[in-house]
């Protein structure tokens, strides 16, 4: 972006980015995804299945009939989402891009799990403090949150491995009062890794999870929650990835540094519109040495990783494990395992997640 030298042009420049933004989100249409549920064996229609957009409050039951209807504003990266407590949960990827009208659920065959047990000298507090640590994170929202059917969660710990893990049937039921959510969380995968025999942080070397989630809203028109969720938000990946796609960064008091170096992110990255969707380009570096825009790094070669000062100095890293990506109206990315986060981006946990699709500009 051109710097900004007059007050005449912040005017202007203001003026054109409020067009671009008005303008994407004209484009982004509602979007409605409907169809049956059957059952995969008997092909009869499924009644009850709760069908709904990950990590949005976007659902529907489906009814005798097995049918359903979602209304979104726009496209959305996220997936699709059946389940029914006697059928296998069934998770659909970019329902967006063509869903067959015909869905089918598999009847749930209840397994018993192969559990090698071993000497394991960790209590079940030990390990369930370790897990809501890591799970709903120590910030102030993540600390407010209570899980309802914390029995459900199974807690291992490999004395081989040094890994401590945790699965449950049943989708976790989070209350979060701080930012006044009531989310389930269907439990992909979770893990802790230690270098040694040890729940101590000292020894944390790293920790994973993956979810699939469904948020209900507890506290519609509360002012005050919804004034930490806009704080939540603007430290949030999505808020960053809205503007970043929108080049609006530098009014957002975005800085984007790479080795220490400011960089403007036109030099790396393109933008391409597809209506509601962008996409996100990473120009190789043979292509930048060409154009003879290293000089103003003095000559360095830079690298994938690129760290982000927002206000108050707080800090994040983001490494680029992708050629391109695409970015819809919200900020949410279709490549999330392609990126990697560190500092506040990467220290946020379940406790601190909002719906996919908020909008800090729309009564929530």
């Amino acid at each position: 972006m051109m710097k900004k030298i007059f007050v005449t042009m912040k005017y202007f420049q203001r003026i054109f980015v409020v067009i671009a933004m008005f303008l994407w989100n004209c484009l982004a249409s509602s979007q409605v995804i409907n169809g049956v549920v059957y059952d995969e064996d008997t092909k009869l229609p499924v009644s009850n299945v709760h069908v709904y957009l990950d990590g949005t409050s976007i659902n529907a039951v489906t009814n005798h009939s097995g049918v359903f209807a979602l209304n979104a504003k726009s496209i959305i990266n996220t997936k699709l989402v059946l389940s029914h407590v006697s059928y296998e949960t069934n998770i659909i990827d970019r329902p967006f891009n063509g869903l067959s009208d015909t869905l089918y659920i598999k009847e749930k065959i209840q397994e018993l799990y192969e559990i090698t047990v071993t000497a394991d000298r960790f209590t079940r507090k030990q390990k369930m403090k370790v897990f809501l640590e890591q799970f709903l994170g120590m910030s102030r929202a993540g600390r407010s949150c209570t899980i309802t059917n914390e029995d459900d969660i199974q807690l291992f710990f490999n004395t081989q491995t040094n890994k401590l893990s945790a699965l449950s049937d049943k989708p976790i039921e989070v209350v979060n009062d701080y930012l006044g959510y009531k989310i389930s969380f269907i439990l992909e995968d979770f893990w802790v890794q230690y270098v040694k025999e040890s729940l101590e942080d000292d020894f944390l070397l790293s920790s994973f999870f993956s979810v699939v989630s469904s948020f209900s809203d507890i506290a519609p028109n509360n002012r005050r929650i919804k004034l930490r969720r806009d704080d939540v938000y603007e430290k949030s990946t999505n808020y960053f990835f809205k503007h970043f796609a929108n080049n609006t960064l530098e009014d957002n008091k975005f800085k984007l540094f790479n080795k220490s170096f400011p960089v403007n992110p036109q030099i790396f990255f393109t933008t391409q519109d597809t209506l509601s969707l962008k996409m996100i380009n990473i120009i190789p570096r043979e292509d930048i040495n060409k154009r003879g825009e290293y000089n103003i790094y003095m000559g360095r070669t830079l690298s994938g990783m690129f760290s982000v000062l927002f206000r108050k100095n707080v800090r994040s890293d983001i490494y680029f494990g992708t050629e391109s990506f695409i970015v819809d109206r919200y900020g949410n990315i279709d490549q999330i395992d392609k990126l990697f986060f560190y500092g506040q981006m990467g220290n946020n946990r379940a406790g601190d997640m909002l719906p996919i699709d908020y909008d800090p500009f729309v009564t929530q």
